[in-house]
């Protein structure tokens, strides 16, 4: 079941960054990435949290992020 999930949070990324433009149509302009990124980063805020989906969920799937959160963290956390 975890496994389904990741690939289907790398496949919404894959959707964020690829139809970055009607996605940020649809949400409108993020003031955050107005403000601190500059004027017309909504779409690169975008695409970084697609990048970023993509990422978090391989090291998910490879157990990479467990080891992280672990380490980062210790056991009494997880």
């Amino acid at each position: 079941m975890d496994t389904l999930i990741a690939w289907l949070v790398i496949i919404w990324g894959i959707y964020i960054i690829v139809y970055t433009k009607k996605v940020g149509d649809f949400t409108g302009e993020i003031e955050f990435a107005e403000r601190y990124l500059g004027k017309g980063r909504t779409y690169s805020f975008l695409k970084l949290i697609g990048l970023a989906m993509i990422i978090i969920s391989f090291m998910w799937m490879t157990g990479g992020l467990q080891s992280f959160l672990i380490s980062m963290f210790g056991r009494e956390f997880l």
